[in-house]
């Protein structure tokens, strides 16, 4: 594993679309981009943002093989930079009609971060073909040993990511049906 820079932008979006472009189940994902008009276009926006939003507020990391990434933030601070990726966003991805929603759902998540400082395991993803091949494990292992100590936090929200994260152990604190898809919340120390 490697930590990614700036020049690693197009292949992380590129492993983040292809693993999330045929998920279409109720999930995070699917509930931020906007249903009508280009899927393919409002997944990459959202997928650019958070590359983007992880190199100013955390990290990404890239694993050896370059088949799967992993994206952390570590903290959250007002910026006009980030003020304006936000706007991007809203106009590429998430739609003015759906803004509200989405708002509420970031409500949702914020009243179980944990009260404590803690990391915020973002987004992890491996290309589709690779799945399954023990890439992913070890992209979070070698990840959550840069953290050694702190407390990592991830919502995730089908029970086969859940049943991924809690072998790898984490530990679920809450879940929830408040959305119109199950919304579960882990931590690690």
């Amino acid at each position: 594993m490697r930590k990614a820079t700036y020049l690693d932008r197009k292949h992380i979006v590129d492993i983040l679309c292809q693993s999330f472009i045929d998920v279409l189940i109720p999930n995070s994902i699917n509930f931020v981009v906007k249903k009508s008009g280009n899927r393919s276009k409002r997944l990459k926006a959202l997928m650019e943002f958070q590359f983007d939003l992880s190199m100013m507020d955390g990290n990404a990391f890239l694993s050896d093989d370059g088949k799967g990434c992993i994206l952390y933030l570590d903290k959250t601070k007002f910026s006009f930079r980030k003020l304006l990726l936000e706007l991007k966003l809203l106009f590429t991805c998430i739609g003015l009609e759906n803004m509200f929603k989405v708002l509420k759902r970031e409500k949702l998540l914020k009243n179980f971060h944990p009260e404590k400082e803690f990391i915020h395991l973002w987004l992890m993803a491996v290309i589709p073909q690779e799945q399954g091949k023990g890439i992913g494990s070890q992209l979070l292992k070698e990840s959550l040993e840069i953290y050694n100590n702190q407390l990592i936090y991830i919502e995730t929200t089908t029970p086969e990511n859940r049943a991924f994260y809690t072998r790898n152990g984490f530990i679920i604190f809450h879940e929830t049906f408040e959305l119109d898809y199950p919304l579960y919340f882990l931590k690690y120390v």
